[in-house]
């Protein structure tokens, strides 16, 4: 009897083992909380063409426009807000150049981790430019009547993007190289990710958001090696170089832009030679006062001391 039972034990387990030979199949796409699984690739647009065709809404503050044809964008996720450095946006990427994509979300490294591949549907998105950079997203209006592109509710984000289920590494454009002058194109470079290698930090200023649209930038504060931080408590802060004192383009300065809510904001600045990688923004305040290139760190890893 008892052997009876151990050959009705051996026959179910060999059951149940041809019921798991084979492979397993792959989570259906649909399954991920995130993103869009019904977007299949098609009329995939570059980056450097949508920027093309959208120019004037890129280049001229308050102009917008609503994306009304089926076109995709098929990206390279290059910068998020993993060290709080960047707020509700992303940096997407393809070899023709990038762009910023707003959103009303935190914590979107989680999803969107750096060299994810997407696929965006544009169509019903707006593109046009927050302070003259390149963004996709939807129109706001400040209470100062300052109109520009900005972050897309999380749930319409949802709805527009789709893993591709692929990954690739970009590797950081050379901007500049110790004096070497840079050429930026206002339309085409904005968005993209670069390294500006073996510059100094020379000083630093900050706008007074507390006074509104109409505060004073503060200018010209002298970096102090061992002292100086990433930002001056309170405030975001931009520190300039001292080899890259402006570029081609009508002396604009290149800085480095440090949010006061990085997760490295007070840590404290490198006091020799450092190589800097970042996400490049153009901002240019309504006024037209301040038209300037910023150089975005993504994190404390993004900036090297040259030994």
């Amino acid at each position: 009897m008892k052997k009876i039972h151990y050959l009705l034990l051996a026959l179910v387990c060999g059951v149940f083992t041809g019921c798991m030979d084979g492979d397993w199949d792959e989570p259906a796409a649909k399954d991920t909380i995130y993103g869009n699984s019904d977007i299949k690739e098609a009329n995939v647009i570059t980056v450097k063409d949508l920027k093309t065709k959208y120019k004037n809404e890129i280049s001229t503050l308050g102009v917008y426009k609503q994306i009304d044809e089926d076109l995709q964008l098929k990206v390279v996720v290059t910068a998020n807000d993993i060290e709080g450095n960047m707020y509700n946006e992303i940096c997407v990427q393809d070899k023709t150049g990038g762009i910023f994509i707003g959103i009303s979300q935190g914590g979107i490294f989680g999803y969107l981790p750096v060299g994810t591949e997407i696929l965006i549907d544009l169509k019903g998105l707006c593109i046009g430019n927050y302070r003259r950079s390149a963004t996709i997203g939807t129109p706001y209006t400040s209470k100062d009547g300052e109109v520009s592109v900005s972050r897309m509710p999380r749930a319409l984000w949802q709805q527009h993007f789709t893993y591709t289920g692929y990954r690739e590494h970009v590797t950081p454009e050379l901007f500049a190289d110790g004096s070497t002058p840079t050429t930026w194109d206002l339309t085409m470079d904005a968005g993209k990710l670069g390294t500006i290698k073996n510059v100094t930090i020379k000083q630093a200023g900050y706008f007074n958001s507390e006074e509104g649209e109409n505060g004073t930038y503060h200018d010209g504060i002298k970096f102090v090696p061992g002292e100086s931080a990433f930002v001056i408590p309170g405030f975001s802060t931009s520190w300039y170089f001292n080899e890259q004192i402006s570029d081609t383009n009508d002396g604009v300065a290149v800085q480095i832009y440090t949010s006061s809510y990085a997760d490295f904001a007070a840590m404290k600045l490198p006091t020799g030679k450092v190589n800097v990688t970042g996400v490049l923004k153009h901002y240019c305040n309504k006024k037209g006062q301040r038209d300037q290139w910023e150089l975005i760190m993504r994190s404390l890893s993004d900036i090297e001391e040259v030994k």
